[in-house]
């Protein structure tokens, strides 16, 4: 059974605590090693799972009773194997067992449990779809938290829909079918005119638009094989930019029937159609397919209003009584008429919403006043946030790749001066100044940005956090110009960042410029090296009082 040798020197261990770039030759043949220990304030992280490096050609596993312990004389869990890497380490994965170690396994919570993987599937890339389920990419597998792994198909390829779900294609025949978010079975698959656009959480129904125009919506039951084109959606973009979610009864869609007209629609798997809101002017539905901020146009005059898609009724959002600037606050009443430019943007439960002031020409595009608020879908409350930017333009920022679940982020970008307003789940909102964008939601009131250089490059020695207080903090991250951050973790005792650095250089194996850290929240201090020659593969988290 390969043992993994002592630790390095104290001496080279305040090296590398000194500074986290490469080592020498020497320093690699001692990797992993625990360089320090975790400072006693770091409280609440679990079992974990580091791959690192037994020989050259071999990536094992080592097992921690809790993170932070000595790595000297472990006995590898794995002796061999392909760890999926990508998600957040707090949600399953897995591992495949290669050369003569050829065990599978699924890993979740720190802890590895014995499975037997499909033949088919790749332990490439794995994205963390909800706290209870990953996928990986090519070759798609689904893992589940009670450790369900399966394979939709021989050839499948998984990805997030863009409005909502989990879909898989079934190589590139065109066929595609849904992947239940609670169990990760895979439906059947059915043939479909384009990538689908959004799938039911059950993995059942699945949306998409027909390649030629006029556009129409088109659902598929893949429970029965049959897709049917609906309503049209002149005009409509594809993707991320589509305006429409599903809900518990079908499809809500806002579309232009009439040049000039707006309309909200829901639209059933028989291809029924129901109009819920007609005129109206902005829309952005929530994620869940229960609610959708609007400004209700009816009366002629803009009310921002939240429809319930399920019962078509509108309420007026509102306010908290200081709308109005220069005004004592008064008795909570609906919002004054929405008399400039709406833009908005879900998650969760709440909606960010910022006017801007109507232009006075409107040839010019000058900067101008904005109001901004967050908005409690389920009880139709606005919060005011004071001092937003003038801007000549506000836009929704678009992620790389769809959010999903809880860490899911929305932002609202100002131009030209480019500064950010953030919504997190829970309805905090943050603002971040120029050169920066939104990364991810941490928890806690917190969102993690990357800080751009002057050249317009990501920086990578230092993040940005912003909290709903109006705090910013940069907190170095020790990483050199060679090394990027894989992913950032807030410790439960809410004061600490575990970071997570990798090379640029994407390698087979962990060596010497992978190190996982632990950086405190406040910016204050070096950031500590943990693990050197490690990758934070899986992590259990222990319940902790942060009072």
């Amino acid at each position: 059974m390969t043992v993994i040798r002592q630790a390095a020197s104290i001496a080279l261990a305040l090296l590398v605590l000194t500074t986290a770039t490469s080592c020498t030759q020497a320093e690699q043949d001692d990797l992993p090693v625990r360089v320090t220990q975790v400072p006693a304030e770091v409280r609440g992280l679990g079992p974990a799972l580091l791959a690192v490096p037994l020989t050259d050609e071999a990536t094992g596993l080592l097992a921690l009773e809790r993170f932070g312990d000595d790595l000297a004389g472990l006995t590898p869990a794995r002796r061999h194997t392909q760890v999926a890497l990508g998600g957040d380490p707090r949600f399953p994965t897995v591992a495949r067992g290669l050369g003569e170690d050829r065990r599978d396994a699924v890993l979740v919570d720190g802890r590895l449990r014995d499975v037997t993987l499909p033949d088919f599937g790749y332990a490439d890339r794995a994205f963390s779809v909800e706290s209870n389920l990953s996928i990986t990419e090519s070759r798609c597998l689904t893992v589940t938290g009670d450790g369900r792994v399966g394979l939709p198909a021989v050839e499948a390829f998984c990805k997030i829909a863009d409005r909502g779900g989990v879909i898989w294609e079934q190589g590139q025949s065109g066929r595609y079918g849904g992947i239940d978010l609670a169990s990760g079975a895979a439906s059947p698959a059915v043939e479909l005119p384009s990538k689908p656009i959004a799938a039911t959480p059950d993995g059942r129904y699945l949306a998409a638009l027909t390649s030629q125009n006029p556009r129409q919506l088109v659902i598929a039951d893949t429970r029965t094989g049959q897709s049917r084109p609906t309503v049209t959606v002149n005009g409509a973009a594809s993707g991320a930019e589509f305006p429409g979610v599903f809900t518990s009864d079908g499809f809500a869609v806002l579309r232009r029937p009439v040049p000039g007209t707006r309309r909200i629609s829901l639209v059933t798997p028989k291809g029924e159609v129901r109009d819920l809101l007609t005129p109206v002017g902005e829309v952005a539905f929530a994620p869940d397919g229960r609610r959708a901020i609007v400004v209700d146009t009816r009366s002629g005059k803009g009310r921002l209003s939240v429809l319930d898609l399920k019962s078509g009724a509108v309420t007026p959002v509102v306010g908290d009584g200081t709308e109005r600037s220069g005004e004592q606050p008064a008795r909570p009443a609906a919002l004054p008429p929405m008399t400039g430019t709406v833009t908005a943007t879900v998650s969760g439960d709440h909606a960010l919403v910022v006017e801007l002031e109507a232009r006075q020409d409107p040839r010019q595009r000058v900067p101008r006043p904005s109001r901004a608020w967050s908005v409690r879908l389920s009880t139709a409350t606005a919060t005011s946030h004071p001092n937003t930017p003038e801007a000549s333009e506000v836009t929704v920022w678009r992620h790389e790749s769809p959010p999903t679940g809880a860490a899911a982020l929305s932002a609202l970008w100002f131009a030209p001066g480019k500064q950010t307003l953030t919504l997190s789940p829970d309805g905090t909102v943050t603002s971040a100044p120029p050169g920066t964008f939104p990364r991810e939601t941490l928890g806690d009131g917190a969102v993690l940005h990357t800080l751009l250089a002057e050249s317009g490059r990501e920086r990578v020695d230092r993040l940005l956090v912003t909290d709903s207080s109006g705090g910013r903090v940069e907190v170095p991250t020790g990483a050199g110009p060679d090394q990027r951050v894989a992913n950032v973790i807030l410790t439960p005792d809410q004061q600490h960042l575990l970071i997570s650095l990798r090379p640029l250089n994407s390698r087979t194996a962990p060596g010497d410029l992978d190190l996982v850290m632990i950086a405190r929240r406040d910016g204050t201090g070096k950031p500590v090296v943990v693990y050197q020659g490690a990758w934070l593969v899986s992590l259990g988290i222990v319940p902790t009082s942060t009072s």
